[in-house]
């Protein structure tokens, strides 16, 4: 080890541990490794302190290394970690991604750094740029960081090629990065490491599992929130699970979740933070930030918090409803006093049955170290895009040249010579290479560069809308399209966990202007990035703890050995579920109800989409298009127009499982996801320009390699034919059987299927009390001025502190007439009076503030309280306010004054500059 490493390594831990002294080892005698070991281990350093040595010992040329990690936010955390080891031993690290300055790339350039850390995208970019080639002629390491997040998709496809690639300029050694996966040895292949390196130890966790039921404190906050009891009692219970704890690290499963949970913790007066990646940079630093030193007690965030962001010591990790997967759950949790030695502290609290249990069998096979593996995804589409960038690289190839070197990665070694044909095929008709017959050579054509530029990413091509706050002049975050489409001014929606009324659309510039409003019943975004599908394996043992349970309690406790959970709330679990005939590792259950049908069939997300199509292209057969269908976890659900026989829907199940896949990939075709998939695969080919928008997409290139690679994606990520026709064939060899029930009213499992999705949205369809209770809180919580317009004298104060003045005079010259108005336009209205008290003209801006400000103490003087209500809801001036008062009052004059608002946003742009202020028509609301 170079000397000035030792003496860094001193300063900042004193030795390295026994994972660090392992990895150190294996790299110097040559190997490339792959590290495992939970969050906290020093994987990092791990991984480049041997390289920053062999550049110190070897005096390796810049860029010696680079560090490749998925996330750019990683990145960031990075930079600041390995920049410290850098200045210490005196090698540059640089970062670059699709951020980083035209100033900093060509500084880069000119000096290159030893170490530069990068992007999967970046890497597809930098082997084409001429003068940074010779720099990469110099890699002798790539570290490839959080492997698990890229092995299964089609970023992890890319990046294995485009290292073939560097491969062909440069001799360098792996080494990878992962948190505990179920397939190791086909990870280690896949990044072509010699060996694995774990740390000795092994890392302890304690799961505490929670399925609260409401007390008489709950009932209180579900009417302070607008919340069911039960929801109230999991926020309250979670709340004191933090104050016991400290900083904490509340994980959701999806971002409309994250952003709903923030928001109703911020309308109970809570100090917490939202996370997600829809958020802006800005907004993901800040909240980060904020965690770190303590001006906020919990972050809420979904899987944009999992890997490794530096957000200082973290207490306890809550997961807010079951966490669908073990490696989910380790990866969260781990991120809880995550140094060695340290016990790993996770709370689970569940929303519902079907939850709960699931949530019990994800924390036993975490604890046995039952981890799922992570399925290798290759691709046609990635292919194209390679073999494009090889050609920008070499301009001219012998045809075999990129099947070759493609086959060199893991995810390819199977290509078949004909799908690369077919791929070459492609990219011919495009008009991006062309093949010269007579020399055997593959040339580049003109328009490469924009097709190969354009597709440097594998991330589906969602248009998203920047959200810009009008009162602070920032952007907030992003919203997708398919959200934005159903978006009018004037409606609310949740973001960052606080509500936002939209003031404006800008079609043209993707922009959305909004203002922050107070309200509790905002829509919830829908951010592309689907709930995570849960596992077959977990799914069939949820369902042989339903059995375990309904033949032997005590037995079915055993198998929860190590969970801290209460007996209690187990048993009123399974107290939920004998409502009716229930699923189980042995039984499906088809249930028939007026207005839907469920088959509770515990096999998980995947397998139970594969036997959903089957029975829905059944149904479609005999009856014609009228149902649709939705497949979850623990259950299929089909709204039917009438009653079916469950008899019938039986017999579906029970046909011959080599036929499955055929089934299921005619019932695809017809489908929204199928054209949204082979939309993105054919833009991933260069068959479609990026901005295309095709609505029969699935004729376009029906029977082409596009479509046999948008059924590769489909099957991977969505359908699990091979594990839905495990289950037709345990169904015809008779370990499965289907029970069948007719019902008028759903159990309760049917019911909870039926209604998945609807957690934190008003109970119910809010009605009209409830609606005008919120209303009328936002008045009385609304902060305006009390202002004399006789002698001036002046207070800020809340709606609700008036309601209790008996008599309203001046305090300081007695006059009755007081008025109310909005902060500016009270301090627009003082110099005015001034004015007039000394006798000097008024000019007619100043005249008509002023008798704005009059007509409204006649109002507060005729009306009261009333007037003040009036006067202090959005668009409503003295005018409007002295028509509405003649008309209505008590609930009637909420409804009158709800309804003036909602008239007026909808029907007036009104614009807000960078200090909040409005101007005078848009404040008071007259024309």
């Amino acid at each position: 080890m170079h000397p000035l490493l030792k003496k860094a390594i001193k300063e900042r831990f004193g030795k390295l541990n026994r994972l660090q002294q392992d990895v150190f080892m294996e790299v110097n005698l040559g190997k490339s490794v792959l590290i495992i070991a939970p969050t906290g281990s020093g994987k990092t350093e791990a991984a480049v302190l041997p390289v920053f040595s062999k550049i110190l010992e070897e005096g390796l040329k810049p860029i010696s290394a680079l560090y490749i990690a998925p996330l750019k936010a990683l990145n960031r955390d990075l930079l600041e970690r390995l920049k410290w080891w850098g200045r210490r031993l005196g090698i540059s690290v640089e970062i670059r991604h699709g951020d980083t300055s035209a100033y900093r790339k060509a500084k880069q350039t000119k000096n290159p750094p030893g170490m530069l850390i990068i992007t999967p995208e970046t890497l597809g970019i930098i082997l084409t740029v001429k003068s940074l080639r010779k720099h990469l002629e110099n890699v002798k390491f790539v570290i490839v960081d959080e492997i698990a997040e890229l092995v299964d998709n089609k970023r992890g496809a890319q990046l294995l090629l485009n290292l073939e690639r560097l491969g062909g300029i440069a001799d360098f050694r792996r080494i990878g990065l992962t948190a505990t996966v179920g397939n190791e040895k086909e990870v280690k292949e896949w990044l072509k490491a010699d060996i694995i390196v774990k740390p000795p130890w092994k890392k302890s966790y304690r799961f505490h599992v929670l399925y609260p039921s409401p007390g008489e404190k709950d009932k209180e906050l579900a009417r302070e929130l607008s919340l069911s009891p039960e929801i109230a009692a999991r926020l309250r219970l979670l709340w004191g699970i933090v104050e016991r704890h400290g900083k904490a690290l509340i994980f959701a499963n999806t971002r409309q979740f994250a952003e709903i949970l923030a928001h109703r913790f911020k309308a109970w007066g809570k100090p917490v933070g939202v996370h997600h990646g829809s958020l802006s940079k800005e907004a993901r630093i800040a909240a980060e930030r904020a965690l770190k030193e303590g001006r906020i007690r919990a972050l809420i965030c979904t899987s944009s918090m999992e890997l490794g962001i530096d957000i200082g010591d973290v207490d306890v990790v809550i997961q807010y409803m079951s966490p669908r997967q073990v490696n989910r759950l380790v990866q969260r949790v781990g991120r809880g006093k995550h140094r060695i030695g340290e016990v790993s502290e996770g709370y689970i609290i569940a929303s519902n049955v079907e939850d709960y249990l699931q949530s019990l069998i994800i924390a036993r096979y975490a604890l046995e170290g039952r981890f799922e593996a992570v399925e290798p995804m290759g691709g046609l589409d990635v292919l194209a895009h390679f073999i494009v960038g090889l050609l920008i690289e070499y301009r001219k190839l012998p045809r075999e040249r990129p099947y070759k070197t493609a086959r060199r990665a893991y995810v390819y070694r199977d290509l078949s010579w004909d799908d690369y044909l077919d791929v070459l095929g492609i990219l011919e008709d495009a008009r991006f290479i062309g093949y010269d017959e007579e020399k055997n050579l593959l040339y580049l054509r003109r328009g490469a560069f924009q097709y190969y530029y354009e597709n440097l990413s594998t991330i589906p091509d969602e248009v998203s809308w920047r959200v810009f706050d009008a009162g602070s002049g920032h952007v907030i975050g992003r919203l997708d399209e398919s959200f934005v489409m159903d978006l009018e001014e004037g409606m609310e929606f949740v973001m960052n966990g606080r509500s936002w009324i939209v003031l404006r659309i800008d079609e043209e510039a993707k922009l959305i202007k909004v203002h922050e409003s107070k309200s509790l019943e905002s829509a919830i975004p829908s951010w592309e990035g689907e709930m995570i599908p849960v596992p077959f394996e977990v799914a069939l043992a949820v369902g042989r703890l339903k059995r375990e349970l309904a033949f032997d309690f005590g037995k079915a406790k055993e198998l929860l050995k190590g969970i801290d959970f209460r007996g209690k709330e187990l048993r009123r679990a399974f107290g939920e579920i004998k409502d009716g005939l229930f699923s189980t590792d042995r039984d499906i259950v088809v249930e028939s109800t007026p207005k839907a049908l469920v088959i509770h069939a515990d096999f998980g997300n995947r397998a139970n989409e594969a036997l959903g199509r089957l029975v829905h292209s059944f149904l479609i057969l005999r009856y014609g298009r009228v149902f649709s269908v939705r497949a979850q976890a623990h259950a299929i659900v089909f709204k039917i127009p009438f009653q079916l026989n469950p008899e019938e829907v039986k017999d579906y199940l029970y046909g011959e499982p080599e036929n499955l896949e055929f089934i299921v990939s005619k019932a695809l075709r017809d489908s929204h996801a199928y054209r949204w998939r082979m939309l993105n695969v054919a833009k991933r080919f260069g068959a479609l320009r990026r901005g295309a928008r095709i609505r029969r997409v699935e004729r376009l290139f029906e029977g082409t390699v596009i479509e046999r690679e948008t059924f590769n994606e489909l099957y991977h990520d969505k359908v699990d034919v091979n594990k839905g026709r495990l289950v037709l064939e345990m169904l015809k060899r008779g370990t499965l059987r289907v029970k069948r029930v007719l019902r008028k009213d759903p159990s309760i499992l049917a019911r909870l299927n039926m209604t998945v999705g609807g957690e934190f949205l008003l109970s119910g369809a809010p009605e009209r009390d409830e609606i005008l209770e919120l209303f009328r809180n936002r008045l009385l919580n609304h902060e305006i001025v009390l202002v004399c317009t006789n002698c001036g004298w002046n207070s800020k104060t809340k709606v609700s502190r008036l309601r209790s003045i008996t008599s309203r005079q001046c305090p300081r010259c007695g006059s009755k007439m007081l008025t109310v108005a909005h902060p500016i336009d009270a301090e627009e209205f003082l110099p005015v009076l001034e004015r007039v008290r000394h006798g000097r003209p008024l000019e007619r801006r100043e005249e008509r503030i002023y008798r704005k400000l009059l007509k409204a103490a006649d109002l507060v003087d005729a009306y009261g309280f009333d007037a003040v209500l009036a006067l202090a809801s959005y668009g409503t001036g003295p005018d409007t306010a002295a028509r509405i008062l003649g008309q209505y009052n008590g609930d009637a004059l909420l409804v009158a004054l709800m309804e003036r608002e909602r008239q007026f946003i909808r029907t007036r742009r009104f614009w807000v500059d960078r200090k909040g202020r409005e101007n005078d028509k848009e404040r008071v609301g007259e024309s």
